[in-house]
């Protein structure tokens, strides 16, 4: 794949490099340069090792003031993990030369099927753009109220953990003020991220070595989460990536298992603030709690509020010691327990146990979904990319279900 992603981007091939970069001005390029280092977590020496310059050489190059020459644009697009065609700001299909970086960031010996399945993804709205013409993934009013609130009054990066944690929250009740939820649990969290946000959500059973992808930048917006955790454990994953995108996190493919997303940096302290207040607000968590318990967190409220904001049992622990409702010695004695154990103590509580049943499910983006069932049915594309949406066997049962149009069937 990766080869072939090569030569649908290789604009060497299909133009004259010369005439293109007599286009394309020295600061343009170099800025796109300084763009794609920074994404790819490049510094200048490493950057010109990779293509045989010094630093300095990268720096004039950035700056606009050393023009890149034609040989050496190849050698600039594959260690940045872009095409030609970007570096020189020519029209491109945002989809592909995506999935271009991504299939350049993944190792022969990665563990990488969060990245497979979102190069699937990928090809897939590549395919569907080109023959059917998908509605473009576009966030809602009060989504870009988010966004601008985040971009705008969040856009300095935290100084030290306090702050982190308040600007984290600052977003999370922001988002729940803008989209009216209230104090409330959350309900279709992919649902709610795809039609807010314009991000196209996928879940799978894809191991445990990755909790959760998010990829964005160029028109691109996915988060990709794998359901061989627990439920709540994915929720707070979706919330999690979430985050990143809507912080402006610089980098295009963030591709995290649990050690990656609870790494005690300011950045991901601010992330985690956001999805811990997100999913579990204070004010929901004292009305459940006042319900319950008077007010005071027992084993019984514990599996209570899992149950009530579909998380997990880690999560929780982590947002009750934010809140100051236990201690820290509390919050490890608490995560030690066998979380098994604690939710059949108090199986009232917990008719569906949310914070610990996984499901393994299998979610094509709604967006996708929808436009390939309709191009299937026009004959605009085969079958074969609704099966790969769906994870299944292109068979005469998906035939029969597509066709009949039974989304009961489909999923």
């Amino acid at each position: 794949m990766r080869g072939g992603l090569t030569g649908m981007e290789a604009l060497g091939s299909l133009l004259p490099a010369e005439s293109l970069t007599r286009t394309a001005s020295p600061a343009d390029v170099g800025y796109r340069v300084g763009q794609a280092r920074t994404r790819r977590g490049l510094t200048g020496d490493a950057l010109g090792a990779l293509v045989g310059l010094g630093k300095d050489q990268i720096s004039k190059i950035e700056n606009g003031r050393r023009k890149i020459g034609v040989r050496e644009l190849p050698k600039f697009a594959e260690a940045l993990g872009v095409s030609v065609a970007h570096l020189l700001g020519q029209p491109s299909r945002p989809t592909l030369a995506m999935a271009h970086r991504l299939a350049g960031d993944t190792s022969p010996d990665e563990d990488s099927n969060a990245k497979r399945r979102a190069l699937q993804l990928l090809e897939v709205e590549d395919v569907l753009t080109q023959r059917a013409a998908p509605p473009p993934a576009l966030p809602t009013a009060a989504g870009q109220q988010v966004f601008d609130y985040a971009r705008k009054e969040l856009s300095q990066r935290p100084r030290n953990k306090a702050e982190a944690e308040r600007q984290g929250k600052r977003l999370a009740e922001q988002m729940r003020h803008q989209l009216g939820l209230g104090s409330h649990e959350l309900g279709d969290l992919p649902g709610l991220i795809e039609r807010h946000f314009g991000v196209d959500v996928a879940l799978s059973p894809l191991g445990t070595q990755t909790d959760g992808l998010c990829i964005h930048g160029d028109g691109v917006a996915l988060i990709v989460a794998s359901t061989d955790f627990s439920q709540g454990h994915v929720r707070f994953t979706l919330a999690h990536e979430l985050g990143h995108h809507l912080l402006g996190d610089p980098r295009d493919v963030i591709n995290e298992g649990e050690r990656d997303m609870f790494a005690d940096n300011l950045q991901e302290r601010r992330v985690n603030a956001f999805a811990g207040h997100l999913l579990m607000p204070e004010e929901g968590i004292r009305e459940t709690l006042k319900w319950l318990s008077a007010g005071r967190v027992t084993e019984r409220s514990l599996v209570a509020l899992m149950e009530q904001f579909g998380v997990s049992l880690a999560a929780l622990v982590y947002q009750l010691c934010v809140m100051g409702l236990i201690t820290y010695d509390q919050s490890k004695r608490l995560r030690s327990q066998r979380v098994t154990d604690l939710v059949t103590r108090h199986a009232s509580v917990a008719p569906t146990g949310a914070g610990i049943t996984v499901r393994q499910t299998v979610r094509a983006p709604e967006r996708l979904l929808s436009a390939a069932v309709d191009a299937a049915r026009n004959q605009h594309v085969g079958l074969g990319v609704v099966a790969t949406l769906l994870q299944r066997e292109d068979d005469d049962a998906l035939w029969d279900a597509v066709m009949e149009a039974d989304p009961e069937v489909l999923v």
